[in-house]
């Protein structure tokens, strides 16, 4: 919305925007219950020729720290302590400046005994759509769902599932209800409709990964990993998962399972 308040409060002055924005976060922020210490970062950047604007919140940490000059008591509890490397910030707001696309992480905070989304409703006043993680689980449960309405969930589909998130994934960089349901319900018109027609409910819009790193989530679902009745654990790789040729998933007459793996050149102890 080009009339959006907080968005009309960025300029080209990095400073001055960052104390615009310091103040107006500070006052939706201080009604929380459990107030911490912390950082705000704000950063410009440009990013393949278009600007940029991010805003951090880092909350400091109580740490045990050891002084070097102190003999009779080395180890204090100091406070206001910037979290360790490979810790990511408390929330996060980058902005494209060009297009108005955002990408937000936000915590709640506890007021009056309620739990408030106090940063898109009150300091962005913006409806965000949910996470790209949100959404995965939303799709994994509803495809879930919709199977055992039709006593189609098994192991076989659950793996159907993991199958088809990461294939769209590498094509497409996007999960689409149709496509997915496509693959998971082909033979199935009423279970494709009724798929499609969860989904949408709970995500309106097409999860996409255009402007964020899919790289975790492929990673996620690049492998099937089974647990046997027997101890036995598996990790297969999806392109070998689909092939025939390598392995087999046999039911037997009395209703236990065979998995015949095939072709194996090497096998090596780790």
């Amino acid at each position: 919305d080009p009339e959006n308040v907080f968005l009309a409060q960025l300029s080209d002055d990095l400073l001055e925007t960052s104390v615009t924005v310091a103040k107006l976060w500070q006052e939706e922020f201080s009604v929380s219950e459990n107030q911490k210490t912390n950082d705000l970062i704000f950063v410009q950047f440009d990013k393949e020729g278009v600007e940029h604007f991010a805003f951090l919140r880092i909350a400091l940490r109580e740490t045990l720290t050891h002084l070097g000059g102190e003999l009779d008591n080395p180890i204090k509890l100091t406070q206001n302590n910037l979290p360790g490397f490979g810790t990511g910030a408390d929330e996060a707001l980058v902005i494209n400046l060009k297009s108005r696309k955002y990408h937000l992480i936000e915590k709640r905070i506890k007021y009056n005994g309620a739990f408030l989304n106090y940063m898109s409703d009150n300091l962005l006043q913006v409806n965000p759509t949910i996470s790209a993680k949100k959404s995965i689980k939303a799709l994994e449960k509803t495809a879930q769902k919709v199977a055992e309405s039709f006593n189609k969930d098994d192991f076989q589909f659950q793996s159907k599932v993991k199958s088809s998130i990461f294939k769209n994934l590498e094509e497409n960089d996007e999960l689409s209800p149709e496509k997915l349901a496509d693959d998971l319900f082909d033979n199935n018109l009423t279970a494709r409709l009724s798929f499609i027609d969860q989904v949408k409910e709970a995500i309106p819009e097409p999860v996409k990964f255009d402007e964020i790193d899919s790289s975790r989530q492929k990673k996620k679902f690049e492998n099937q990993k089974l647990s046997l009745s027997n101890g036995i654990e598996l990790i297969v790789p999806n392109n070998i998962y689909q092939d025939a040729e390598s392995v087999e998933f046999i039911q037997n007459d009395n209703g236990t399972y065979s998995i015949l793996i095939k072709n194996i050149e090497d096998i090596q102890n780790k």
